[in-house]
């Protein structure tokens, strides 16, 4: 079975259930779920999709071999600990589980890296540093989980996942699938600095902007978070700009291209947005979680599900189409209208997570029969009789 069948259906869930929180609250019906909805929405929903797509696509990103059933079954049992654990109140076990989650990936991508020649993509270094950062802030959260002191400021190791691990892999997966998978015009090339098969100035271009992004949390940790976020916003735009080119419009115009596209813009906004607003940082986040990635996971989720399904391109904007975007548009216009209006703050962040699980339960109603099950083969069309037989023939004789 391919893992995206089991971890996206878990991703799902817990998309809908992170979200669903802050509309329980609103209600009354229990007390302030921040810690809970962050590790749902990061280290649940996040990261389920994170793995499957991984185990997914890692065997042909590296040219080697299929996920293995102890992969994927160590992957999925320990995502769905984790929201057994968390929903359960043992932050410990939770951490735990997460972190499993994240060694499965790391040892199926050293099992396969290094082995093939020519080796894997450039862009698999943003994989590479996106989980060892996702390792250094799980560690730190299940050191805090067994009474450990915080490490860093507030929130520090939560953002080594969200802005570590996840902008990470995001930033270099979508350089690699986006530019491919939106139509845009010489999708493998970097203007002014590399060629399609390049892979000198590529690695030089890549390992400079890794540091930069280290350089970024480095600052935030000294207490300097606008340095820190100018230096992240600046090396996301490059990447954006110069590896997704996001400068140009979609060759292939369908929804699921401008998703990708505006996904993009989504991410560089927000990041520049919470360097220019540091009072309130929340609100240019949420344009790059529930903007940026939210839309991202939307419509990679959907080239997966449909391209490995064996259910054709056409099939794609069933799955993604304008009532998801809106639902997913219309929940992050609340979330950030809670920012700058107080006195209604509850009342939107729960609209904003009941529009956001909305969303994703329309995709998942859609996606879900296709996750299931894998398209038959087309039939092949009848054998055209030929011309000459009927003109030709020989009339019956009665």
């Amino acid at each position: 079975m391919e893992p995206y069948r089991l971890l996206f259906p878990l991703g799902v869930a817990y998309a809908i259930a992170g979200a669903l929180v802050w509309t329980v609250a609103a209600l009354g019906w229990m007390p302030y779920p921040g810690p809970l909805h962050r590790a749902l929405m990061i280290q649940g929903f996040e990261q389920s999709f994170v793995v499957g797509f991984l185990l997914t696509a890692l065997p042909g990103l590296t040219h080697s071999e299929r996920c293995r059933p102890a992969e994927l079954a160590a992957g999925f049992a320990a995502m769905a600990a984790f929201g057994v654990f968390a929903f359960g109140g043992w932050l410990l076990g939770a951490q735990i589980a997460g972190l499993a989650a994240l060694l499965t990936l790391v040892v199926a991508a050293a099992r396969r890296l290094g082995r093939r020649a020519p080796g894997p993509a450039e862009e698999l270094l943003f994989v590479a540093f996106g989980l060892l950062a996702g390792l250094a802030g799980g560690a730190l959260l299940a050191a805090q989980a067994a009474g450990a002191p915080a490490w860093g400021p507030p929130r520090f190791a939560e953002r080594l996942l969200s802005l570590g691990m996840v902008l990470s892999l995001v930033l270099g997966v979508g350089g690699l699938l986006v530019p491919t998978f939106a139509g845009m015009r010489g999708p493998l090339v970097i203007p002014g600095v590399a060629g399609p098969h390049e892979r000198g100035p590529r690695r030089a271009l890549y390992l400079s902007l890794i540091a930069v992004f280290v350089a970024a949390f480095t600052a935030e940790f000294l207490g300097r978070a606008v340095p820190g976020a100018l230096l992240r916003a600046a090396a996301a735009s490059a990447l954006g700009l110069l590896v997704w080119k996001l400068f140009r419009l979609p060759g292939r115009r369908a929804l699921s291209s401008f998703a990708m596209w505006g996904a993009g813009w989504l991410v560089i906004a927000g990041l520049w947005w919470v360097a220019a607003d540091p009072a309130r940082p929340m609100a240019g986040l949420h344009v790059v979680f529930l903007g940026g990635f939210g839309l991202l996971t939307f419509a990679i989720a959907t080239r997966v599900v449909v391209a490995h399904g064996g259910h054709g391109i056409a099939a794609e904007p069933v799955v993604l189409g304008p009532g998801v975007v809106t639902l997913l548009a219309l929940g992050l216009i609340a979330r950030l209208w809670a920012d700058f209006q107080p006195a209604v703050a509850t009342m939107l962040l729960g609209a904003s997570g009941a529009l956001w699980a909305a969303g994703w339960a329309l995709w998942g109603w859609r996606a879900l029969p296709r996750i299931a099950r894998t398209a038959p083969p087309p039939r092949p069309a009848p054998a055209p009789i030929p011309v000459a037989s009927i003109t030709h023939a020989s009339p019956r004789r009665g």
